[in-house]
């Protein structure tokens, strides 16, 4: 009998034809590719993960927890210190940050700050319709930003993009005073 992949448990059927394949992680075509956990597959769709490997992706999905929010629910409320960083994997929510309001949808996050300086939530973050996000805490996030360069620089790009027009809005505001 062969061994079972590590971490996995060995599949028990009928011991027809196919059972040790599925076993190995093989489907019933050789060659095919196994079935990805539905968090590797919703991850999978993140523009900022898109470069990770199934492996990467499955390390990922291990650090973070799915979350279910309703309609008009506080995802992060500004000046907690709670939670991590948010990847919205369906539904659209709002940021309320300095007298604006900000739509996110599927595939976009937030917390990027809160993780990268240990600060206190800028924003509230509340769900538009049925939201499912994955949280990632930054005692687990950090490391695997480490392990995964070409995702903190990915971070690092889009925390700079909101920081500019963070920057253009007040340079905006300042000219009409």
């Amino acid at each position: 009998m062969n061994d079972p992949i590590p971490g996995q448990e060995p599949v028990r059927g009928a011991g027809g034809r196919g059972d040790s394949e599925r076993a190995r992680g093989v489907g019933p075509e050789e060659g095919s590719v196994p079935e990805l956990p539905s968090e590797v597959a919703a991850l999978r769709r993140i523009r900022f993960f898109e470069e990770l490997t199934d492996d990467d992706l499955s390390r990922l999905a291990r650090i973070g927890q799915r979350r279910s929010y309703a309609a008009r629910d506080a995802i992060v409320e500004k000046d907690s210190d709670r939670g991590g960083f948010f990847v919205l994997l369906s539904g659209e929510a709002e940021v309320e940050a300095g007298g604006t309001v900000h739509v996110l949808s599927s595939g976009d996050f937030f917390g990027e700050m809160a993780l990268l300086a240990g600060s206190r939530r800028t924003a509230t973050v509340r769900a538009r319709g049925p939201v499912q996000a994955m949280v990632f805490e930054p005692i687990y996030f950090r490391p695997f930003l480490i392990e995964n360069p070409s995702v903190a620089v990915t971070l690092l790009e889009v925390l700079a993009e909101r920081l500019n027009a963070v920057q253009t809005r007040l340079e905006v505001d300042r000219a009409w005073i």
